[in-house]
């Protein structure tokens, strides 16, 4: 018996020795030098403490895992989004129940904020020189029910971790954006408005014909050059769906202001670069001049009037003109997308979601295609030229 038991346990050291050396393999050390092009956000699978950050450099290395190389620790489980709030990445760890504060220089943690109770920290918006809010999935929550959910109230100066206020809300709220002195909150059965004076369930209110569901969840609000606020949605008739909608809302006057649809063609009359439907889990994101919406569709793949391929569209926010930017054809698993300052853009590929180290897929104006290989699910890109987070 007592043989076995060494056995049993000299094969479970060679086991980690063995997936030790794999993961320094597959995530090589150091911190790349020089200009940096776009920071990544990797999700990193559930339950693994794969959460990480990953630097391009202009000169081309990566870094996949800058976080854990210079503080020597993992950043956390399901790195659920980054933020620039006072020259520091805030990134909440969904699964760790904190938000970990970096700094964006030399990616050193200047400090943790722990949940002190359940929660599941998802978005972060400033609302103050000193504050922000917290977006958060309670474990118990459905969305689109009426359960209990919450906003959490951070410090963004130190000292980060007290005091926390944890403010119930009725229901989920997603994506989040400040305009007009009011904090906007999307969920599955409207968009609520707060005052950041008075940021409680009592002095909220809905504005009902906005809305998000599990398709959409992942488009984040835009806010344009005029301080217009922009939601994503699917149009359907019954169960099915026949158009992408961009809903402009004023901020002042709390109401739907424009709706511009772009309409699907049924794909048996389709013709080659006709959209024929819309992207499960889309993302949106918008140029530096604020004027520009990205968002993708699927059109009709050349030559194939069933079949269909991913592709990039834009919306003027001034005119209302959708036009095609460009077919990414290949990309399935498109996890998150980012416009640079030079109007280029780049997706998280996350390849066949099997938890392996997924791409940056980056379409240069030229038409050329640069593939940067990152973290486990990357789901957000950053520019540090930019002011806001891509």
């Amino acid at each position: 018996m007592q043989k076995k038991r060494v056995l049993g346990l000299f094969c479970a050291v060679l086991m980690l020795s063995l997936s030790g050396c794999e993961y320094e393999d597959d995530f090589p050390a150091g911190v790349g030098e020089g200009n940096i092009e776009a920071i990544v956000l990797n999700e990193g699978r559930i339950g693994t403490n794969m959460g990480a950050i990953s630097v391009l450099y202009r000169n081309g290395m990566v870094s996949p895992d800058v976080f854990r190389v210079v503080n020597n620790r993992p950043l956390g489980d399901v790195a659920q989004s980054i933020t620039m709030i006072n020259g520091k990445y805030f990134v909440a760890l969904n699964n760790s129940k904190k938000i970990e504060i970096v700094d964006s220089q030399t990616f050193k943690s200047e400090g943790t904020i722990l949940y002190t109770q359940a929660g599941l920290p998802r978005q972060i918006v400033s609302v103050s020189d000193t504050t922000a809010i917290v977006s958060d999935l309670l474990s118990n929550n459905v969305s689109g029910t009426d359960l209990p959910s919450q906003l959490v109230r951070i410090r963004t100066v130190p000292p980060y971790g007290t005091p926390l206020e944890y403010i119930v809300i009725r229901k989920w709220v997603e994506y989040m954006e400040v305009a007009d002195n009011k904090l906007f909150g999307m969920t599955a059965k409207g968009l609520y408005v707060f005052d950041l004076d008075n940021i409680t369930q009592e002095g909220s209110r809905m504005i009902e014909d906005v809305y998000n569901e599990e398709t959409t969840k992942t488009c984040k609000m835009l806010k344009d050059k005029n301080g217009r606020i922009w939601a994503l949605m699917n149009e359907r008739d019954k169960s099915k769906l026949t158009a992408v909608l961009l809903k402009c809302i004023d901020p002042e006057t709390e109401k739907v202001i424009t709706t511009y649809r772009l309409p699907f063609v049924d794909k048996n009359e389709a013709k080659e670069g006709d959209v024929v439907g819309t992207v499960s889990y889309n993302r949106t994101d918008m140029d530096a001049a604020k004027t520009l919406i990205y968002f993708s569709v699927r059109t009709c793949k050349p030559g194939r009037p069933n079949d269909s391929q991913q592709s990039i569209y834009t919306l003027n926010t001034d005119n209302g003109t959708f036009r095609l930017h460009r077919h990414v054809p290949g990309v399935d698993m498109m996890y998150g997308c980012g416009v640079s300052p030079q109007g280029e853009v780049y997706i998280c590929d996350c390849l066949d979601y099997s938890a392996q180290r997924g791409y940056i897929r980056h379409y240069k104006e030229s038409g050329n295609i640069e593939s940067y290989r990152v973290g486990v699910y990357p789901s957000q890109v950053y520019f540090p030229e930019s002011v806001e987070v891509q």
